[in-house]
Order: C-alpha cells, then sequence, then structure tokens
C-alpha cells in the first residue's frame, strides 16, 4: 500500500504542477485542447512527456509514468508502473520484482483495498467504507 499511496501522490502532484503551469484546471483536457504541448519542460525542471494513453514526468529526483483512467484522471495504477517506480525511484527503499508487484496487487485486491477500473488495465484504491 505505502508504494501505491507513493506513486499517487506523485502522479497527483506532478499532474497539479503541469496544470499550473499551463493555467489549466485538468491536465488531459488542456493536452487534447493543445494548451499543453506534447512534452517539455516547466519553471522548477518539470519535465512531462505524453504518450499513447499517458504522460511521463520527471523532476530530477523522481520519476512517474502515469496512464490515464478512462475519466482522464491520474489515480490509477497497474503493476508495471508500480514496478517501474519503484525501480527509478532509489528513495523508495528500493526496487520491486514486476512480479512481486503483481502479486501484492492480487493480494490487495482479494481484501477489498484495491478494485479494478472499468473499462481499463488500471486499479484504483477503494474508497474508504465501500465494501
Amino acid at each position: 500500500m505505502d508504494l501505491i499511496e507513493q506513486y499517487l501522490a506523485s502522479a497527483r502532484s506532478f499532474a497539479e504542477r503541469l496544470c499550473r503551469a499551463f493555467g489549466q484546471e485538468d491536465l488531459l483536457s488542456g493536452r487534447r485542447n493543445k494548451v499543453i504541448p506534447r512534452k517539455g519542460v516547466v519553471l522548477g525542471g518539470l519535465e512531462f512527456d505524453f504518450h499513447g494513453i499517458g504522460c511521463r514526468f520527471s523532476d530530477g529526483t523522481s520519476i512517474v509514468d502515469v496512464d490515464f483512467t478512462p475519466e482522464g484522471k491520474v489515480s490509477g495504477f497497474d503493476a508495471w508502473r508500480l514496478h517501474e517506480f519503484s525501480a527509478e525511484n532509489a528513495s523508495l527503499g528500493g526496487e520491486r520484482s514486476h512480479e512481486d508487484v503483481k502479486l501484492a496487487l492480487e493480494k490487495l485486491l482479494a481484501q477489498g483495498f484495491i478494485e479494478p477500473l472499468p473499462g481499463s488495465h488500471l486499479y484504483r484504491l477503494r474508497a474508504k467504507g465501500e465494501a
């Protein structure tokens, strides 16, 4: 759960910084409307590169790659992205193998802490209080 929470916090932080830099309320809408370019660097050294259905962010100390949820948000995750996040960010305490991350997600799914996003390959945290 710690890895997921760190990944999501980084994704939200980078997305918010990029939105602020271009005066946008929504990252994906800003990109689709071409207000936000496909790739670049904004004040503070935040690099971004939109790809397919996502975006890769880096600020020189942290890297996060996101795929957008069907709603266009950065609140989803999958085993590959969590594995890459742990591998590219040494401050997280070490890389987790892709297989270890997959097994952990399966456990969290079985325990009801996460759920698959309908129409997507991503998972999301289950809202507190949901059964």
